[in-house]
């Protein structure tokens, strides 16, 4: 195939990359002079910023050394960039010095389409990171220093999406959740969750959630997590109270291996909000006087079912007064 879009490259480099015998890709250490004249990604669209140019001006030590490090392809005889294209920019134009060499991992696609799949693929991941980015410099913008393994690395970007819009997938015409605003509005009932010392196994996307709902509702009933993070549910002549009803809902979600699936997560959530409320409707010191006619929902012989969890979102997103935003 002739592509249109390539234009004159290394050839004496290229010629000098070969495909591995297993097809993993090629490591290896290149001229970063020849790293700036491989061919930009057609994918590729984005121009360096001055946050980019004061980024790499800075860099020393392993952060220096951790951005020789590259990705590219080769296509159809030439060298492409699947990363690198703006320190490749900025190292060509002079604005921040070039190392010597860099440390290149090249793939080898075999179809057009797979050159174009390495590209997204690629920058879905680094998208994911970018976006882990905005949450921790959003914590650092509202002095949030958390404290629990789960939530302090800031891997809470599908839990903002579902606390905020009831469901995990964003629709490609859709803006995606503002980060740094979902941690402004959420901080406080971040606080009380990372109080609770809430674990990953137990706390996976749907229960951070359901937490971030029926904390901004109800802030002055955490004690289910807490019982959450410290597995303290109960059983009764074969019956579960709310807080076993979640756990074993987890359990059998690690079992069967299905908790990257996002309508699972979803649908935990929904089930987790159901499980707060029969918890703090159970509690006779919250409802005095109504303890008999409560405590039948408190004890659930099979597995308890969701509520509407579009209905509470929006009775959060009412609360926090941004029913009519539609980027969070």
């Amino acid at each position: 195939m002739n592509n249109p879009l390539r234009k004159k490259s290394n050839i004496d480099l290229i010629s000098e990359i070969h495909p591995t015998s297993n097809g993993a890709p090629a490591t290896l250490e290149l001229p970063a002079s020849a790293w700036m004249s491989a061919l930009d990604h057609p994918s590729h669209s984005a121009e360096p910023t001055e946050g980019h140019w004061a980024f790499l001006k800075n860099a020393s030590g392993s952060l220096r050394e951790t951005l020789r490090h590259v990705v590219g392809c080769k296509w159809e005889g030439a060298l492409y960039k699947l990363d690198g294209h703006l320190r490749a920019d900025l190292w060509s134009k002079g604005a921040v010095p070039a190392p010597a060499t860099v440390r290149a991992t090249i793939y080898f696609p075999e179809s057009e389409r797979e050159f174009y799949d390495l590209y997204r693929a690629h920058h879905a991941t680094s998208s994911a990171l970018s976006r882990l980015d905005d949450i921790q410099a959003a914590f650092r913008e509202n002095e949030l220093s958390l404290n629990s393994r789960r939530l302090k690395h800031g891997l809470l970007v599908q839990a903002f999406t579902l606390a905020l819009r009831a469901r995990i997938r964003v629709a490609s015409d859709e803006t995606p959740v503002d980060l740094r605003r979902a941690v402004s509005l959420f901080r406080q009932e971040l606080l009380l969750l990372d109080k609770a010392m809430p674990s990953a196994e137990i706390f996976q996307t749907g229960v951070v959630a359901a937490a971030l709902i029926c904390l901004t509702l109800y802030p002055k009933h955490e004690l289910f997590f807490e019982k959450l993070a410290q597995e303290k549910g109960n059983k009764r002549d074969g019956l579960m109270d709310p807080v076993e009803c979640v756990l074993s809902l987890v359990e059998k979600i690690r079992n069967q291996g299905t908790a990257s699936i996002d309508a699972v997560q979803e649908d935990l959530c929904a089930r987790t909000v159901r499980a707060f409320l029969a918890h703090m409707r159970g509690d006779p010191e919250i409802f005095e006087g109504r303890v008999n006619n409560t405590m039948k929902r408190y004890w659930f012989k099979r597995m308890i079912q969701g509520v509407d969890l579009d209905a509470y979102v929006q009775r959060a997103r009412r609360k926090k007064k941004i029913a009519d935003k539609s980027n969070l």
